[in-house]
């Protein structure tokens, strides 16, 4: 064979070798951006996934705190005996700011939690011991238990039997929510009876979150940290919380970039909340109570 054929030959041989490998290079090219793809949609799952295991979490906080607190109602009523209905005429009424937690849909995956804050007007009446309560506009709360529990536990802090009066208490919004921790507006709803009973006025720069038990002490509650923002966008100067919950557990976001895909986790960290808040430029005090009397002392002015 001549050179001519030969390299003829080894030309056409070095052509089709080419061939086979750009076809076997894009083949895999192929494969790859679909693995790729698919590693992208997965990870983007995963995030979502990470996403509403942190609301979920956080949902579950505020059950187990609501069925606290409904524990201990059932608990205190298995126990009462009723007293004499003997009471004496009372009239009087107050207002108070209260602090709770709404629920706020973003897009499909994404829900979030933002404090609000709204006023209660309670009115103590001559009537037969019912609870009425009063929405302007809607709001999506459960105050019955509670204002029962806070009418029981004013009673007791003010030695005055409010058997033979209504209790109406009307909450004021600015706009329609949907609240999702009545319970935590116990403890300013007591101290509202109370100033609605001796006349003592509230000092409308204080602002607390905690539900009210039946022996007069604070119970705590969830979306502290949301509530206390809320708090202090409205010109709250001492906000005051449950013993044990000026440090907080928030969820931390942890970002993870994997290729072109932002992958976003979870973590408990615990924050000092009145130092959380100077962070945002709010110069707000907290001060944690442990019942109805710590209270009385920092809204009412109560030496006790």
């Amino acid at each position: 064979m001549s050179s001519s054929k030969t390299l003829t030959v080894i030309l056409i041989l070095s052509l089709m070798m080419n061939t086979a490998s750009t076809s076997i290079i894009i083949a895999l090219n192929q494969k790859n951006q679909t693995i790729s793809r698919m590693l992208e949609e997965a990870y983007t799952q995963l995030s979502q996934a990470n996403t509403i295991i942190a609301q979920l979490s956080t949902q579950l906080n505020y059950t187990i705190q609501q069925l606290e607190y409904y524990k201990r109602q059932l608990e205190y009523y298995a126990t009462i005996t009723h007293s004499s209905n003997f009471s004496e005429t009372i009239t009087g009424s107050s207002e108070v700011n209260i602090v709770a937690v709404r629920e706020v849909r973003g897009d499909l995956f994404t829900v979030y939690y933002e404090g609000v804050t709204m006023k209660a007007k309670v009115e103590v009446t001559p009537g037969n011991g019912r609870i009425l309560v009063n929405t302007q506009p809607n709001i999506g709360i459960d105050l019955q238990s509670s204002i029962r529990i806070a009418t029981t536990v004013a009673e007791k802090y003010t030695g005055v039997s409010l058997k033979g009066t209504d209790i109406i208490v009307s909450l004021i919004a600015d706009q329609a929510v949907q609240v999702v921790d009545g319970p935590s507006a116990g403890a300013a709803i007591t101290i509202a009876i109370i100033s609605a009973v001796t006349g003592l006025k509230v000092n409308n720069t204080v602002y607390i979150t905690g539900t009210i038990n039946p022996d007069g002490s604070v119970g705590s509650v969830g979306g502290v940290l949301e509530k206390a923002i809320a708090a202090a966008k409205s010109g709250c100067k001492l906000f005051l919380v449950p013993k044990g919950q000026s440090n907080i557990p928030i969820l931390k976001p942890i970002e993870k970039t994997i290729g072109n895909v932002k992958i976003i986790t979870y973590q408990y960290t615990i924050i000092n909340l009145e130092s959380h808040l100077k962070n945002y430029g709010f110069q707000v005090k907290v001060v944690e109570v442990e019942n109805i009397n710590d209270v009385a002392r920092y809204m009412l002015g109560e030496k006790t």
